[in-house]
């Protein structure tokens, strides 16, 4: 799990509104994280420390043990977070959507970290092969891409899934991923987990957490949008691109498909959970 420098400081009185809807939202979700055996918690850490390095922490991070993938627990943090509401105008609606959606995004990682943990421990033949979860981890997506990325079109569509999560239109090659990824994570290969998780919440019918960040992007990205307008237009268009492109993505990779069938079987056990008890 990460190291976290918490700086203990009273929340600051400027505007409610955000605060509340983080409240609101963070409470919405944490009975499914608790049916998940997900632990939650919230840092008002304004720095992280990532491989020696302070940096600015993100919205939310997914945290396990190092090794044997355990303990999983989603860590909210604050500052960033409430900094969002001046990026989306103060608008409720959006904002609301993009909390909601980036909570989404975390418990389908610790989903994703789960379900592979299960299978490993359950396996004699994988702790056989594998020194630890977290190398059958990194295995299954390093297989997952190397299914994706046989053919041209697979190439091109899984730069696009990295253009929408790095906001990087430069992304226009594997080699170029593998640098970012590398500079980024520490290891290439990291994009397909976030690529699980957009195909997960486009199946879901759901707006991917890009998607969900709206008019933020024009205030923080420059792209050429000559065409589109506005970057925010720009964004709709490429996540489009990859909502029509999942059949494609799931045909490509055996793997992937193993692995969204896990991950959606979990969810839906859990809305059912829920919508009994409603």
């Amino acid at each position: 799990m990460p190291d976290l420098i918490e700086l203990q400081q009273p929340f600051v009185a400027a505007d409610f509104a955000p605060k509340k809807i983080l409240s609101s939202e963070i409470a919405r979700a944490k009975p499914s994280l608790k049916a998940l055996g997900i632990g939650f918690s919230v840092s008002q850490a304004k720095t992280r420390i990532r491989g020696g390095k302070p940096k600015k922490p993100p919205y939310f991070a997914c945290c396990y043990n190092v090794g044997n993938l355990g303990d999983v627990n989603i860590v909210a943090f604050y500052h960033p977070l409430v900094a969002d509401w001046e990026l989306m105008e103060k608008d409720a609606d959006a904002y609301r959507m993009r909390i909601r959606s980036a909570i989404r995004e975390e418990m389908i990682h610790s989903i994703q970290v789960m379900t592979v943990k299960s299978r490993y421990d359950g396996s004699p033949e994988l702790t056989s092969q594998f020194k630890t979860a977290e190398s059958y981890y990194g295995h299954l997506l390093g297989k997952i891409i190397e299914e994706l990325t046989t053919s041209r079109e697979g190439q091109e569509l899984v730069c696009t899934a990295a253009q929408l999560y790095y906001e990087d239109w430069s992304i226009t090659s594997m080699q170029k991923l593998k640098e970012i990824d590398k500079r980024l994570h520490g290891r290439d290969g990291y994009l397909v987990s976030e690529l699980i998780r957009q195909v997960v919440q486009i199946r879901f019918g759901e707006l991917t957490s890009e998607e969900a960040k709206g008019k933020a992007w024009d205030r923080r990205r420059l792209f050429n949008t000559s065409k589109f307008g506005t970057t925010e237009n720009l964004l709709r268009f490429m996540a489009g691109t990859l909502r029509q492109a999942v059949p494609k993505l799931i045909s490509l990779s055996p793997t992937l498909a193993e692995a969204l069938i896990e991950i959606e079987r979990t969810i839906q056990k859990i809305q059912t959970i829920h919508k009994a008890r409603a």
